[in-house]
């Protein structure tokens, strides 16, 4: 059962009661992350998600981790764009540690001006492991060029000058300002009594106020399509392209969805079974969708030699033309991805991590909550016609996507493939 209570102090508390549940996660969501910040201090979300783990006025840094660690639970943190969460997984009889913890970590972290300055060095190495991956790194590539000069196509990591250059004082002005409880909303899903839960956070989180300005209003992301290339020595090329697709908030991106599971975001899709399948070309291929708040795209991402590159681009490309000619994917197709969505869906709410996330979600965006057989009409509403306008929006005119392009490769090459 769903409820929602909002404090004195404008933090949202939202929980689903699920008596079968054996374990609670329980999480603090925060309407920020690197969304929010600049090019000189990108990277500030996801430092301040690490430094809230560093130690608190009563709590070191192994303190933390022990406690929850004694009862066998889980405690972990993660920063996107658009929001950042501070979660724990524990079983019902341990809840209130949990809670006391991340309370705590919340209201007294202390920022320590030596452990800042190791964090540092940590957050640096583990921007240089992305880079590292290839397949990771592609995609902060791609993006940094598609919303050029926007914060949306700015890594969530940040980049190692912005890193090195943040100080105690950034770190604690930013929290003050965009961690306060007005931009807070705590969820929980299971073994769970509403009002008791939210009588125990109205009281660790007492004394919690508001601070600092409002969050910025942001503008909407213009897109820049374009040919990228990063020549780098690697026993492969990858590839990721895409164009406009839709926002968090658009009903279209159900329809936008089921085309992506035709497309390429399964392993019957087009792309997976002609380029992967039949031809052998590539181990992995795959289409997706990301949804922001006001936006979004639709993106294709793959790698492969150097001497299919051709081949591949050309397949790409030739799905583009056959979907446009054959006027989008069949009435058929439709039904099976509808279906695919639908249980991907339900096998997803097996867990109550996802349903906690799915309600914070819901809160952030909507600012309610869709019950799950609401969200089934939605995938079940989904006619021919709205696919064949996502297959219009994402295809209609290929050659006009934007393509990132990391590998042994020249970009003279690569720009006489993709407009031949």
């Amino acid at each position: 059962m769903y409820q929602k209570t909002v404090l004195d102090n404008g933090i949202r508390v939202v929980t689903e009661s699920l008596p079968y549940f054996p374990a609670i996660s329980f999480g603090v969501w925060w309407t920020t992350g690197s969304r929010y910040e600049n090019e000189q201090n990108n990277g500030i979300s996801h430092f301040i998600e690490h430094m809230l783990f560093k130690g608190t006025e009563k709590r070191t840094a192994h303190d933390i981790a022990r406690e929850i660690d004694a009862v066998g639970g889980v405690l972990n943190a993660f920063t996107g764009k658009e929001y950042t969460c501070l979660y724990a997984r524990v079983l019902r009889q341990d809840l209130d540690i949990a809670l006391n913890v991340i309370a705590d970590m919340c209201k007294h972290s202390k920022f320590d001006a030596d452990d800042i300055s190791r964090e540092k060095h940590v957050i640096v190495q583990e921007i240089k492991m992305a880079e590292d991956n290839p397949e990771e790194w592609i995609f902060d590539l791609f993006s940094a060029d598609y919303y050029k000069g926007d914060p949306v196509g700015m890594p969530v990591l940040g980049v190692e000058e912005s890193v090195e250059r943040l100080t105690r004082q950034d770190l604690v002005s930013h929290f003050k300002r965009y961690h306060s409880p007005k931009n807070m909303v705590i969820t929980a899903v299971g073994r769970l009594d509403h009002h008791e839960l939210v009588r125990k956070v109205e009281s660790l989180f007492s004394g919690f106020e508001n601070g600092g300005e409002s969050l910025n209003t942001i503008e909407e992301p213009k897109s820049c399509q374009g040919i990228h290339v990063y020549e780098k020595d690697l026993e492969h090329v990858y590839v990721c392209l895409g164009t406009d697709g839709v926002s968090q908030i658009d009903d279209r991106r159900y329809a936008l969805y089921a085309f992506n599971v035709v497309i390429g975001g399964s392993m019957s899709s087009h792309l997976f079974q002609d380029i992967r399948e039949k031809r052998g070309l590539v181990y992995n291929i795959f289409s997706y969708v990301n949804c922001f708040q006001d936006a979004g795209s639709f993106g294709i991402f793959t790698s492969c030699s150097e001497d299919s590159l051709e081949e591949v681009l050309g397949l790409i490309k030739e799905e583009a033309a056959l979907l446009k000619k054959n006027g989008g994917i069949t009435q058929e197709e439709l039904a099976f991805s509808k279906e695919h969505i639908k249980g991907n869906f339900f096998i997803s709410l097996e867990g109550s991590e996802a349903r906690m996330g799915r309600l914070a979600k819901n809160e952030i965006f909507f600012n309610r909550y869709e019950p799950i057989r609401d969200t089934l009409r939605r995938i079940d509403r989904v006619q021919k016609p709205e696919a064949d306008e996502m297959s219009d929006l994402v295809f209609g005119q290929p050659e006009s996507m934007s393509l990132a392009v990391l590998g042994p490769v020249d970009r003279a090459r690569i720009e006489t493939l993709w407009k031949s």
